[in-house]
């Protein structure tokens, strides 16, 4: 859900790019990102991505993210700190609420107009958020202790296992007449050789022989091939706990590594690419929350808008043909006037029309319409081949 490529935007309040708060914006965030205040000793200035992900890791395990825009004695943007949710406490006051981070036991007031904070999935009764993937705890417990028994069932029963059986009969003949006419000390002398067989045959090594009397039987104990149904009820407890982990999860089984089958491990892990779309979506609303903070503070009034690119499986050699489509779109609509030379530019490349730049916008420049073929087929050139083909078979039936 975090994607390399981004773009940020500045618009004025009626949603018009401005160029000159555009290129503030992408100013600042790049200077909050790369380089900081080096008067600070330690730099806590953390690239993007890496900032990025924690907020994600944030977000996935505890429902929410939080992100403060540290401030110079200025009061300009200086860094970004991320704050751990887990380190936060909502206090009512005067009807509403805002938060304080509680550091050994000491607590700091965030309500600050600096500060921002994103949930995921709210519930509108509680001011604490709480994970999306709650539901998959008790399946992953479940997993866990099936697991563990599944270990100990393979090691007592699959597993072959050296079994010795004392011959009473032959035991009872060697015994010295007054302990085999004594029911009691038969007893005591049963019970002392099976605690010293079991003791010697704990401590055998693999590389070990094995000599004994006639009195003792020697086997290997197996896995009974009855007809019983043991391996089918562990698939099917293992298979509803999985249904249960995937779904608690919010993630598909070709995910989790839970489906074989080639047809719906393709459909899975589309599934699965819209759902982190959920992180890339949060991460634009709390950037561009700080990033139009951070540039009203330098006297614009403008908001900002950024955005990560879109989530795509296919690789970039296959995908060029989808962006000469969008360019040819995007041309298109600024040869209309429908956008302006800077949101093309920014679309296009990401970045403004460099200086110079002649203003296309309007100037029905791309007359030509765009040409729309499916980029996932071989076969799209085929009808402009048969255009210029002049087959010799008549046009006409025979009367």
């Amino acid at each position: 859900g975090i994607p390399n490529e981004y773009t940020v935007i500045a618009r004025d309040p009626d949603g018009v790019i401005n160029v000159e708060a555009t290129k503030l914006a992408q100013e600042l965030l790049r200077r909050l990102t790369y380089l900081g205040d080096v008067s600070l000793g330690y730099n806590p200035v953390s690239d993007l991505q890496s900032l990025s992900e924690s907020l994600a890791k944030e977000l996935l395990m505890y429902g929410s993210m939080a992100l403060e825009l540290a401030l110079d004695k200025q009061r300009l943007p200086l860094y970004l700190n991320a704050v751990s949710v887990t380190k936060l406490q909502f206090k009512e006051e005067d009807g509403g609420v805002y938060p304080v981070q509680v550091i050994a036991g000491e607590e700091i007031s965030l309500d600050i107009p600096t500060f921002f904070y994103i949930s995921l999935d709210q519930d509108l009764l509680t001011a604490y958020s709480s994970s999306y993937m709650e539901p998959a705890i008790q399946a992953v417990l479940a997993d866990t202790a099936f697991l563990n028994d599944l270990r100990k069932s393979m090691q007592r029963v699959i597993q072959p296992r050296l079994i010795a059986t004392i011959i009473e009969d032959r035991v009872k003949q060697s015994a010295p007449p007054e302990i085999a006419a004594d029911p009691d000390k038969m007893g005591e002398l049963y019970s002392r050789l099976i605690e010293e067989l079991t003791a010697e045959l704990n401590g055998l090594q693999p590389e070990d022989a094995l000599v004994s009397f006639d009195n003792v039987k020697y086997d290997m104990l197996k896995a009974s091939s009855g007809g019983d149904k043991v391996a089918d009820t562990l698939a099917i407890v293992q298979q509803l706990i999985e249904s249960k982990l995937a779904a608690g999860a919010k993630s598909m089984p070709a995910i989790l590594g839970r489906d074989a089958n080639g047809s719906s491990s393709t459909t899975s892990a589309m599934l699965f690419l819209k759902n982190a779309n959920i992180i890339r979506t949060k991460l634009n609303i709390l950037y561009s929350r700080m990033l139009t903070q951070a540039v009203r503070l330098m006297a614009q009034d403008v908001y900002v808008e950024f955005s990560y690119a879109e989530l795509d499986l296919r690789p970039q050699a296959e995908l060029e043909a989808y962006k000469a489509m969008k360019q040819s779109r995007i041309l298109e609509q600024l040869s209309l006037g429908l956008i302006t030379d800077e949101e093309a530019s920014i679309q296009l490349t990401g970045n403004l029309p460099r200086e110079g730049h002649k203003p296309l916008a309007g100037t029905m420049f791309k007359t030509g319409s765009a040409q729309v073929t499916n980029p996932n087929s071989q076969t799209s050139t085929m009808n402009q081949t048969e255009k210029t083909l002049n087959p010799s078979t008549p046009t006409q039936p025979k009367s």
